[in-house]
Protein backbone atom coordinates (compact mmCIF):
# COMPACT_ATOMS: atom_id res chain seq x y z
CA UNK A 1 0.00 0.00 0.00
CA UNK A 2 2.63 2.31 0.98
CA UNK A 3 4.10 2.11 -2.73
CA UNK A 4 0.53 2.86 -4.11
CA UNK A 5 0.27 5.75 -1.47
CA UNK A 6 4.20 7.17 -3.29
CA UNK A 7 2.32 6.66 -6.96
CA UNK A 8 -0.66 8.61 -5.80
CA UNK A 9 1.13 11.57 -3.82
CA UNK A 10 2.91 12.31 -7.51
CA UNK A 11 -0.71 11.90 -8.90
CA UNK A 12 -2.52 14.09 -6.66
CA UNK A 13 -0.06 17.09 -7.66
CA UNK A 14 -1.89 16.99 -10.83
CA UNK A 15 -5.32 16.01 -9.99
CA UNK A 16 -8.57 17.92 -8.93
CA UNK A 17 -11.58 16.50 -9.48
CA UNK A 18 -13.41 17.20 -6.32
CA UNK A 19 -10.72 15.55 -4.62
CA UNK A 20 -8.58 17.28 -1.93
CA UNK A 21 -5.19 17.27 -2.55
CA UNK A 22 -4.07 18.61 0.55
CA UNK A 23 -5.66 16.34 3.29
CA UNK A 24 -4.40 13.24 1.33
CA UNK A 25 -0.89 14.51 1.08
CA UNK A 26 -1.24 15.18 5.39
CA UNK A 27 -2.31 11.81 5.43
CA UNK A 28 -0.10 10.63 3.21
CA UNK A 29 2.90 12.19 5.24
CA UNK A 30 1.11 10.39 8.49
CA UNK A 31 1.35 7.19 7.23
CA UNK A 32 4.83 6.98 5.52
CA UNK A 33 5.97 8.22 9.18
CA UNK A 34 3.68 5.21 10.78
CA UNK A 35 5.48 3.30 8.29
CA UNK A 36 8.92 4.12 9.60
CA UNK A 37 8.39 3.99 13.09
CA UNK A 38 6.75 0.31 12.64
CA UNK A 39 9.50 -0.05 10.35
CA UNK A 40 12.28 -0.01 13.53
CA UNK A 41 10.96 -3.21 15.26
CA UNK A 42 11.11 -5.69 11.93
CA UNK A 43 13.93 -7.22 13.79
CA UNK A 44 11.55 -7.95 16.68
CA UNK A 45 10.92 -11.70 17.60
CA UNK A 46 7.36 -13.44 18.53
CA UNK A 47 9.20 -13.91 21.99
CA UNK A 48 10.49 -10.66 22.52
CA UNK A 49 7.31 -9.16 21.23
CA UNK A 50 5.45 -11.01 24.06
CA UNK A 51 7.73 -9.87 26.52
CA UNK A 52 8.00 -6.37 26.53
CA UNK A 53 4.20 -4.79 27.06
CA UNK A 54 5.16 -0.93 26.41
CA UNK A 55 7.08 -2.50 23.23
CA UNK A 56 3.87 -4.44 22.36
CA UNK A 57 1.41 -1.48 23.03
CA UNK A 58 3.66 1.08 20.51
CA UNK A 59 2.76 -2.01 17.84
CA UNK A 60 -0.54 -2.09 18.74
CA UNK A 61 -0.86 1.68 18.44
CA UNK A 62 1.39 2.01 14.78
CA UNK A 63 -0.93 -1.00 13.32
CA UNK A 64 -4.41 0.85 14.09
CA UNK A 65 -3.17 4.08 12.77
CA UNK A 66 -2.20 3.17 9.52
CA UNK A 67 -5.23 0.99 9.65
CA UNK A 68 -6.79 3.79 10.44
CA UNK A 69 -5.19 6.22 7.89
CA UNK A 70 -5.50 4.21 5.03
CA UNK A 71 -9.18 3.52 5.60
CA UNK A 72 -9.37 7.32 5.76
CA UNK A 73 -7.46 7.89 2.88
CA UNK A 74 -9.41 5.72 0.61
CA UNK A 75 -12.95 7.04 2.17
CA UNK A 76 -11.55 10.65 0.83
CA UNK A 77 -11.47 9.55 -2.23
CA UNK A 78 -14.49 7.31 -2.71
CA UNK A 79 -16.73 10.64 -1.25
CA UNK A 80 -15.03 13.58 -2.88
CA UNK A 81 -14.21 11.54 -6.08
CA UNK A 82 -17.20 9.70 -6.67
CA UNK A 83 -19.85 10.40 -4.23
CA UNK A 84 -19.53 6.55 -2.71
CA UNK A 85 -20.17 6.25 1.52
CA UNK A 86 -19.35 3.20 2.63
CA UNK A 87 -21.44 1.49 5.03
CA UNK A 88 -18.08 0.12 6.47
CA UNK A 89 -14.74 -0.27 6.82
CA UNK A 90 -14.75 -3.28 4.80
CA UNK A 91 -16.91 -1.52 2.57
CA UNK A 92 -14.69 1.02 1.66
CA UNK A 93 -11.81 -1.61 0.82
CA UNK A 94 -14.07 -2.87 -1.71
CA UNK A 95 -15.28 -0.07 -3.06
CA UNK A 96 -12.16 1.26 -3.56
CA UNK A 97 -11.41 -2.43 -5.47
CA UNK A 98 -14.85 -1.49 -7.18
CA UNK A 99 -13.78 2.12 -8.53
CA UNK A 100 -10.23 1.06 -9.26
CA UNK A 101 -8.34 3.18 -6.57
CA UNK A 102 -6.66 -0.03 -5.41
CA UNK A 103 -5.68 -3.25 -7.34
CA UNK A 104 -7.42 -6.21 -6.87
CA UNK A 105 -4.35 -7.74 -5.61
CA UNK A 106 -3.91 -4.87 -3.12
CA UNK A 107 -7.57 -5.35 -1.82
CA UNK A 108 -7.09 -8.92 -0.97
CA UNK A 109 -3.98 -7.45 0.99
CA UNK A 110 -6.19 -4.90 2.71
CA UNK A 111 -9.11 -7.32 2.73
CA UNK A 112 -9.60 -7.76 6.83
CA UNK A 113 -8.14 -4.58 7.76
CA UNK A 114 -11.56 -3.00 8.66
CA UNK A 115 -11.90 -6.22 11.17
CA UNK A 116 -8.49 -5.98 12.36
CA UNK A 117 -8.73 -2.12 12.91
CA UNK A 118 -11.86 -2.54 15.29
CA UNK A 119 -10.48 -5.42 16.98
CA UNK A 120 -7.22 -3.14 18.78
CA UNK A 121 -9.87 0.05 18.70
CA UNK A 122 -12.32 -1.72 20.75
CA UNK A 123 -9.78 -4.18 22.70
CA UNK A 124 -12.09 -7.00 21.91
CA UNK A 125 -11.30 -10.27 23.24
CA UNK A 126 -10.88 -11.60 20.01
CA UNK A 127 -7.39 -9.50 20.46
CA UNK A 128 -4.65 -12.08 19.74
CA UNK A 129 -0.75 -11.47 20.02
CA UNK A 130 0.13 -13.80 17.09
CA UNK A 131 -2.39 -12.13 15.18
CA UNK A 132 -1.48 -8.72 15.99
CA UNK A 133 2.63 -9.73 15.66
CA UNK A 134 1.84 -11.75 12.19
CA UNK A 135 0.11 -8.49 11.18
CA UNK A 136 3.06 -6.41 12.10
CA UNK A 137 5.16 -8.82 9.64
CA UNK A 138 2.68 -9.16 7.01
CA UNK A 139 3.76 -4.89 6.74
CA UNK A 140 7.21 -5.69 7.41
CA UNK A 141 7.20 -7.53 3.42
CA UNK A 142 5.60 -4.39 2.17
CA UNK A 143 8.51 -2.23 3.54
Amino acid sequence: FYDYCVRQKKRLKFRKNGVQRKPLLRKWEKLNEYFNDLYTFKDLSLSEYLKQKNTKYAIERLLFLIAETILDFLEHILASKFDVISESYEDIIKNAMKYEIITENLYKDLKGLGSFRNILAHEYLELNDEQVYQNMKKNDKNF
